[in-house]
């Protein structure tokens, strides 16, 4: 896991060793400077590594790399990174363009100290101690933009306790041990995620920060429904702000702006679509308020999903399940093939976590035992409003949860002195067509006892919105499932076996699988187009406390 380390509270404490500095930094080229030899300034550094690194006030959810920059001089006898034979690298300056624009991954550049950076590079004759001091604030501005690009600037799991995937490894703070600081420098790009979401997206947020600084958002005036036919100024304001958002290509053929015809309509839903609304072609109350959503706030969501990303490994697997909760869907990627199906997630109130795991095995016909919560939350009122309701459901009631615990008579229990504070019996239901968990489960072991399984309730997966589960994956097409699952292999014997005999069986996969189960609040479409889902969970709020705002450029003030 990271490890727990810190915002930066360093304005104050530079502002007491800056010298008064000149209004800009000197000019991109390597400048001279006399006095201090290279043993002096090592060991100035040596003494500022440990004062700056311990200078810092820590804040809850973020996380800076602070141990990597001290192993790192330490490796080095201190010998500084930016300033050698008495002159500053001129790569410092590339990398200060590159800090300057960390707000197109969705960071801020406030975090990467470019402002104090630049007051000691202004400074016309430092001494050993301010040299010593630019190269510390540097290599901990390079170090902490590699850590946050690689694998996120916050501890997830400070921020969304629902967010349970391990964080990647530390794998980035190697670049801090490479042979110079132009070869550092050049690598940095290769630590973001590599995988094509996340790429789209982050050339999203750069398009929509752009549009927030050179232009207004084009708002579309409240009124009756538009549809195709009408004609008039909210038409050509729909237009408009459809061509703003990317959803209309800009044509050099003629169009009558305020008229609605059917290559608006086709556009209009399109973005109806890419942001959950209900594709009907018409622009009423709810498609107007989406559409009237500020590109800013746009924006951050993007950057909220930007980090996200970067909490996920950045390489992924090349077979793997992918959980989409927003989505309410299953991929498999298996044998060289992508196939999808819908999925039952958590209810609101049981909110499936994020976590990886790994799938080893599965069972046909599998009995349920009831998890002790949901025994109180959900099967207890049911035993007390009918108490037949364990027998003509096919559960079996045992005396507690230990192993050698004996089966019982439920008919012979006085369930109505039976509280959810007392409740101790252990409640498994038996296989059959009415079994909660169907005909399939398909375990991936893990601390929460999720796990993917068929279920009776066929007719939730007509609904839209899909969260109706204790926490659990309902598969859609359980059966195919388990057939990819064992595609080409022995087990593919057995599982025909199994499902001829109705009997309860294990079969071991071929080959573990890794599982991810995933939450995005927007994600690019198979056009590369962003598209904004329902925040189900109310997990971006969470991100926004955390994150706070963020400048568009670092010109934006806070």
């Amino acid at each position: 896991m990271k490890s727990k380390t810190a915002h930066y509270s360093i304005g104050i404490f530079l502002a007491s060793t800056l010298l008064a500095a000149c209004s800009s930094p000197k000019p991109k080229s390597t400048f001279t400077i006399t006095p201090p030899s290279q043993e002096q300034i090592e060991t100035n550094v040596q003494a500022q590594v440990s004062l700056m690194l311990t200078a810092f006030t820590p804040v809850a959810g973020q996380a800076i790399p602070n141990e990597a920059v001290l192993d790192a001089y330490k490796q080095r006898g201190y010998n500084p990174f930016w300033i050698q034979e008495n002159t500053i690298d001129p790569s410092i300056y590339k990398l200060l363009d590159i800090l300057e624009e960390s707000y197109t991954h969705g960071l801020n550049p406030i975090h990467y100290h470019t402002q104090e950076i630049k007051e000691y590079l202004a400074l016309t004759t430092p001494s050993q101690k301010q040299l010593a001091e630019l190269d510390v604030i540097t290599t901990v501005a390079f170090s902490s933009y590699a850590h946050d690009l690689s694998i996120g600037r916050y501890e997830p799991q400070l921020i969304d306790p629902n967010w349970q995937l391990d964080a990647p490894t530390d794998d980035w703070s190697e670049i801090l041990f490479l042979e110079n600081t132009s070869d550092m420098i050049s690598f940095l790009p290769r630590l973001a995620p590599r995988h094509r979401n996340y790429q789209v997206l982050q050339k999203w947020l750069v398009y929509y920060q752009n549009l927030n600084e050179k232009e207004p958002d084009i708002r579309i005036k409240a009124g009756i429904p538009l549809t195709v036919g009408d004609q008039g100024e909210r038409v050509a304001q729909l237009r408009a702000r459809l061509v703003q958002l990317g959803d209309i290509r800009f044509s050099t053929r003629k169009t009558k702006e305020d008229f609605f015809d059917e290559k608006l309509q086709q556009a209009l839903i399109q973005f109806q679509e890419r942001h959950d609304l209900l594709a009907d072609g018409h622009a009423g109350a709810q498609t107007i308020e989406m559409l009237n959503v500020p590109v800013k706030i746009r924006a951050q969501q993007i950057a909220y999903n930007l980090e996200r990303w970067r909490w996920l490994p950045s390489t992924l697997e090349s077979e793997r399940i992918w959980v989409d909760l927003t989505d309410y869907k299953v991929h498999t990627h298996l044998n060289d093939q992508h196939s999808t199906m819908k999925a039952v997630i958590g209810k609101n109130a049981r909110k499936t976590p994020v976590f990886k795991g790994i799938m080893t095995y599965m069972v046909t016909n599998p009995t349920w035992r009831v998890p002790h919560r949901i025994a109180q939350e959900s099967l207890l009122p049911k035993i007390h409003k009918d108490p037949n309701y364990l027998i003509e459901h096919g559960y079996q009631v045992y005396s507690s949860w230990t192993v050698g615990a004996k089966p019982l008579d439920a008919s012979l229990i006085d369930w109505s002195k039976v509280t959810h504070r007392n409740l101790k019996y252990r409640f498994e239901q038996t296989p059959d067509e009415g079994n909660a968990l169907g005909a399939y489960k398909f375990m991936f072991p893990n601390k929460n006892d999720i796990y993917l399984h068929d279920t009776p309730a066929k007719h939730l997966f007509n609904e839209d919105v899909r969260a109706f589960s204790s926490g659990c994956i309902r598969l859609e097409r359980p059966e195919e499932f388990a057939e990819l699952l064992v595609a080409n292999s022995k087990r593919a014997k057995e599982l025909v076996k199994s499902k001829e005999s109705k009997a309860t069986k294990v079969i071991s996969l071929p080959k573990e699988l890794p599982v991810y189960l995933v939450y995005f609040t927007v994600v690019p479409n198979d056009n590369g187009m962003p598209e904004f889902r329902q925040d189900i969970y109310h997990r971006d709020a969470l991100m926004e406390e955390a994150m706070g705002y963020y400048p568009s450029n670092p010109k934006d003030s806070l």
